[in-house]
């Protein structure tokens, strides 16, 4: 088996935690002497460059990744509990991979507790998964805590490997120049809020406007930073926070390159984290290193120095915003250091192992339900 694969997922722009996997694996699988090609699922998806192969539909899908199955490829491919769509790209790449005798990888996005997974046992959702699952040889995941909701399946526990997406290169940045709108917006703040989101249900955008609102009335000179919507979500993120009634307290930008996400994120009195659904969340570790302080809902699985509230309760959240102003020297000092680890290098070694000993007769049982 030649050191072939195509990855399946996202490439930028947008930035997202999925995307700066990718990239960073990429480049650590060319620099092993892979020919890794990207099949881009992003927002960019149909725009044709040489850095990645396009999509322009499901067919364009379907007969790409059969095209690279036929040629040598092992697969790889990202998905989570929260769309249908992905689940069946995943299903359709997986499949292809084991019938065309190539190794086939799959990466579960995400925390221990989404939408659509983990499900109860009997319903079709958890049929659904569990089908999904026994397809991989390997699966991916980010954290212990997600690899036993996995094993909920039935799966062998050997085949689901926890490797966090977040690697040490997340870090690497030079700060950059922001826009005038946005340093304006700094200097008319005594402190600023950053939060990353997107117009979907898993960022709870009601319950962040509602924080807003309720702490401006006491805090009119604090202003909120929303980063990161994909440009089709930017109409709607501007009518709500019309509707809100938030405009005077909010600057929102679009997704922005990460050398520019990390520098208006260093720049921040805490990173307000409002998903549940994430698990071990990059950007929360980012803004851990770089010694904000991180108000993120409970999920279970934050990481030691993050401040917790309770998902969907405004009080909790108030309380915490008010300690960030009114302490941030002591909720800084309290966060603690933590190493950084090369994620991307583990994750392209368990491929290798993987990819390069082929398909035996043995990984050809993850094709039968029920193994």
């Amino acid at each position: 088996m030649g050191k072939r694969i195509l990855e399946i997922g996202n490439w930028p722009p947008p930035v997202c935690s999925w995307t700066m996997s990718l990239v960073g694996l990429r480049r650590e699988l060319e620099a092993r002497g892979w020919d890794c090609q990207v099949m881009n699922l992003n927002e960019n998806r149909r725009v044709r460059s040489p850095e990645y192969i396009d999509v322009q539909g499901g067919w364009d899908y379907f007969w790409k990744v059969l095209r690279h199955v036929w040629r040598g490829y092992a697969v790889h491919i990202r998905v989570n509990g929260e769309t249908k769509k992905g689940y069946l790209l995943a299903l359709a790449a997986l499949l292809l991979a084991r019938l065309g005798r190539r190794p086939a990888l799959l990466t579960y996005g995400g925390g221990h507790q989404q939408s659509y997974f983990p499900a109860p046992k009997g319903s079709f959702r958890h049929f659904a998964f569990s089908l999904l699952f026994r397809i991989p040889q390997r699966i991916y995941c980010n954290s212990e805590a997600v690899k036993q909701v996995l094993l909920t399946t039935g799966i062998p526990a050997e085949r689901v490997e926890p490797i966090p997406h977040f690697s040490s290169y997340y870090l690497e940045f030079v700060p950059a120049a922001l826009p005038s709108q946005v340093e304006e917006f700094y200097r008319a703040h005594d402190a600023v809020f950053f939060s990353y989101v997107c117009f979907r249900k898993e960022f709870a955008l009601d319950f962040l406007a509602e924080a807003i609102r309720r702490f401006r009335e006491t805090s009119p000179k604090v202003g909120f930073l929303l980063v990161g919507p994909w440009d089709r979500e930017m109409d709607g993120m501007r009518r709500f926070v019309k509707e809100q009634q938030i405009e005077d307290a909010v600057c929102l930008l679009a997704s922005v390159p990460h050398d520019r996400f990390l520098t208006l994120l260093s720049r921040a009195a805490a990173y307000i984290r409002t998903p549940v659904s994430d698990g071990i969340c990059s950007s929360v570790l980012e803004s851990l290193k770089l010694k904000v302080p991180v108000l993120a809902a409970d999920n279970g699985t934050r990481p030691a120095g993050a401040a917790l509230w309770k998902e969907g309760d405004v009080e909790s959240l108030l309380t915490l915003m008010t300690e960030a102003t009114k302490n941030h020297a002591d909720m800084v000092a309290a966060i603690p250091e933590f190493e950084l680890v090369d994620h991307a290098k583990k994750l392209a070694d368990s491929i290798e192992r993987v990819s390069l000993k082929g398909s035996s007769a043995g990984d050809a049982r993850g094709l039968r339900v029920g193994t």
